[in-house]
């Protein structure tokens, strides 16, 4: 006996009508009476009525012959099989880990799309997704850069690989559990969305592996901000777990503009905060309202204008660069002076001057990277790369490939990162490119 096969059938294709396909129709038919175009088609009077009247939208291609006598034209689908799409979204977060099903569904449907995200159309609950959603994901690998050829190529290798375990033993993730309730104060039961003691006891013994993702990206992100010893990064990890209060600062964000004001005689704690700094300092009360945040920083502004004595070392960490970036903007105006003169093209030219021969820089072994996405490697606006090239053209053409567009060798993109020398030549290409506001193209010299 044949085995009946369970697996859902993905439904056909059905044709939309238009209010132009129901004038065609009058047209065809050279009458406005349903009855007489139901008897010509041969479909029941109640759908031929009900399409007549735009309350059905949709009809299979069977019905449209029929009633029109003619195949239906080429259209774009309402609705497709989903499989590609998911497999899609499924590459797409892969290769952009800060990706989620969040961001993507309000990219889909806009940002006032509702709260909750319709998972079902991730998960494969429906059968059946919008073509238009497809699309999106298409155009979003093809400004990418990956064409479909490309594309079909690594759905497929995605394939066969194997199937990631969708939950992880409790016992791989209770390290880092422990480690964000001792250093964080973040209770276990809040990131498992179940009592924790239900996982002690050995009620339950593997977890979802999105709560396991989702730990192991905030102990990696709580050990980077310990790291630091900076208290306003553990406290801002803290708050985008909780969630911000709206109206209040944390008290960390101003804790240096404070103790700088009552360093310097300008005030008490109490004058500022309305109750005792010990009440901050032991951890019993972690925000302040918004005004008050904004009168110590007022303040702490005033009283700098006031004091260009002091010392760079007394000022709080948040107001140092003001004074830092004219000085730095100088240091970086006088070197791409220098850089420009005649010694300094000499030793641009030794930094940009490549290390191996010709014909190692086209072999296909290092890979290649399109001329447009070279600037992301090396770190630099797309004017101050632009610039950089069209001064040294004759350098870039010698590691370049042309096939149908410009490539640049990964080996030589390489040498250029690892230059200690190459950060001086990006500042004056990047000082360059702001100074240029008159929009004056340049010259290409990786045309053909």
């Amino acid at each position: 006996m044949k085995k009946s096969d369970n697996r859902k059938r993905i439904p056909k294709p059905r044709v939309e009508i238009t209010d132009r396909d129901i004038a065609h129709l009058f047209d065809i038919h050279a009458t406005r009476s349903v009855g007489v175009m139901a008897k010509r088609s041969g479909l029941p009077y109640l759908l031929v009525y009900n399409i007549v009247h735009g309350r059905v939208k949709t009809v299979s291609d069977r019905h449209f012959q029929l009633l029109f006598g003619e195949h239906p034209p080429a259209r774009e689908p309402r609705r497709v099989d989903g499989g590609t799409f998911r497999a899609m979204v499924v590459l797409w977060m892969w290769l952009n880990d800060d990706v989620s099903h969040s961001d993507l569904y309000r990219e889909f449907y806009g940002s006032t799309a509702a709260r909750k995200s319709d998972t079902r159309i991730f998960t494969g609950a429906v059968r059946t997704v919008p073509y238009r959603l497809e699309r999106i994901m298409r155009e979003k690998f093809a400004a990418a850069g990956l064409d479909d050829r490309t594309l079909i190529q690594w759905l497929d290798e995605m394939d066969t690989l194997q199937p990631v375990d969708p939950r992880v033993a409790y016992a791989h993730i209770r390290p880092k559990l422990m480690f964000l309730h001792d250093r964080l104060g973040i209770h276990p039961t809040a990131l498992l969305h179940q009592p924790v003691d239900r996982y002690e006891s050995g009620l339950l013994k593997r977890v979802p592996r999105p709560i396991y993702d989702r730990v192991v990206q905030l102990s990696r992100k709580a050990e980077e901000a310990l790291a630091t010893g900076d208290p306003r990064m553990v406290e801002k990890i803290k708050e985008d777990f909780s969630g911000k209060k709206a109206g209040y600062t944390l008290f960390v964000d101003v804790a240096e503009e404070l103790q700088f004001l009552i360093d310097h005689g300008q005030g008490s704690a109490k004058s500022y905060l309305g109750r005792s700094l010990w009440m901050y300092r032991t951890g019993h009360a972690k925000r302040i309202p918004d005004w008050r945040a904004q009168r110590i920083r007022k303040d702490c502004d005033r009283l700098i204008r006031q004091r260009p004595d002091l010392p760079l070392r007394d000022l709080p960490r948040s107001r140092r660069p003001a004074i830092l970036f004219p000085l730095l903007n100088l240091l970086v105006a006088r070197t791409t002076d220098l850089l420009s003169e005649k010694e300094g093209l000499v030793f641009e030219k030794r930094v940009l001057r490549p290390l191996h021969q010709r014909n190692e820089y086209r072999n296909p072994y290092h890979g290649f990277t399109r001329f447009d996405m070279a600037s992301s490697v090396l770190g630099m606006k797309p004017r101050a790369f632009d610039l950089m090239v069209a001064r040294n053209c004759d350098i870039f053409r010698s590691v370049g490939r042309y096939a149908e567009r410009w490539y640049l060798s990964d080996l030589y993109l390489r040498e250029l990162s690892q230059n200690e020398f190459f950060e001086l030549i990006t500042a004056k290409y990047e000082l360059m490119a702001r100074s240029l506001r008159d929009g004056k193209k340049l010259g290409k010299c990786l045309s053909q």
